[in-house]
């Protein structure tokens, strides 16, 4: 049941990834549109994204439940040491969702709207970027281990871990990320005008990704952080960014297939995800001293299989109707 937990652990964040990142990416786009742009953003997020914008959070409350009740070691060391950015997170959260209905649904329209405006494009932007923030941390090796706490400060504790390039640089490259993936979706998604200005921000966008992600080694190489040693000399990483490449070229390439150009673009973020769990697997967290296995601090085996066949009986029923509803608003059509 392990198998089971950990393959529902990394869907979840791949989903969210993918999903949650459509919903953040169109939210990046507009802040960083022209002024005389924003609205051909703002209104395409009103017709594709805002029919299934609130079920993208299933996959982030499902990955705290997961982490939560089956690697509480894991969970604690997390929410404990990157409080403050994963508090951030939230922070943004509830900026972003709070301004997105206020700006849509609110029936009086007058200059506040510019205010939610305002939120909504700055939270879209802040909050990847603390996710991002979030996973540099876990990855760079500047977590603290459980058994060496003790004479550690504040400062190292609560803000070193997550306050340092490499995890900047992760954070900017998520944002990045993000913004890709709205651009490629609602380039597939959209007609016309709107969709020649959603093709120059896919291949702004990629660009972007690309010069991010070659800061995010870059970063990891000069700190030669953990993170360099064990992704960075390895062949597989080469592999993957030729995926990539390669994914990208023949997303563009069959741009007119709205299914296929999805489905490539989900595989591009499944493979960034491969590359980053492959090298650090089971090792999920990386310290500069010491090492803590996922696999060798979970939750005694009842606890395991009760959370295994609660996923498995839950999907039946969530997964259908997940897609049901991306079916109904024309998300799936060809």
């Amino acid at each position: 049941m392990e198998i089971i937990v950990l393959f529902f652990l990394f869907f979840s964040a791949f989903a969210y990834a993918l999903l949650g990142g459509a919903d953040y990416g169109v939210g990046v786009l507009e802040f960083f549109s022209a002024n005389k742009n924003r609205r051909i953003s703002k209104f395409a997020a009103y017709r594709i994204i805002s029919p299934v914008w609130e079920a993208n959070h299933i996959w982030l409350i499902l990955i705290i439940v997961i982490m939560w009740i089956c690697f509480p070691i894991y969970y604690n060391l997390i929410v404990t040491q990157l409080h403050i950015p994963i508090s951030l997170v939230l922070i943004g959260i509830i900026g972003r969702g709070t301004a997105f209905v206020f700006r849509h649904y609110d029936a009086y329209k007058d200059r506040s709207q510019k205010l939610y405006d305002s939120i909504f494009e700055i939270s879209s932007v802040f909050t990847p970027f603390m996710i991002g923030v979030v996973f540099g941390a876990l990855l760079s090796g500047n977590m603290i281990h459980p058994e060496q706490i003790e004479d550690k400060t504040f400062f190292d504790l609560y803000i070193a871990t997550w306050l340092n390039p490499f995890s900047i640089a992760t954070g900017l490259f998520t944002v990045s990320l993000f913004a890709y993936v709205a651009a490629s979706f609602l380039f597939v998604e959209t007609k016309d005008h709107e969709k020649e200005y959603f093709k120059k921000k896919h291949k702004t966008t990629t660009i972007a990704v690309i010069l991010a992600g070659l800061l995010l080694f870059g970063v990891s190489s000069y700190e030669n952080n953990a993170f360099a040693k064990i992704a960075l000399n390895s062949w597989s990483m080469v592999v993957w960014l030729f995926m990539v490449t390669a994914l990208i070229y023949f997303g563009n390439k069959y741009s007119h297939n709205k299914n296929l150009f999805k489905l490539i673009l989900a595989i591009q973020v499944l493979v960034i995800f491969i590359a980053w769990a492959i090298p650090v697997f089971p090792n999920f967290i990386i310290f500069k001293n010491g090492i803590l296995s996922m696999l060798e601090n979970i939750s005694p085996d009842p606890v395991i299989n009760s959370m295994g066949w609660a996923l498995i009986v839950a999907s039946i029923f969530v997964l259908p109707g997940l897609y049901h509803l991306f079916k109904t608003f024309g998300l799936l059509s060809k």
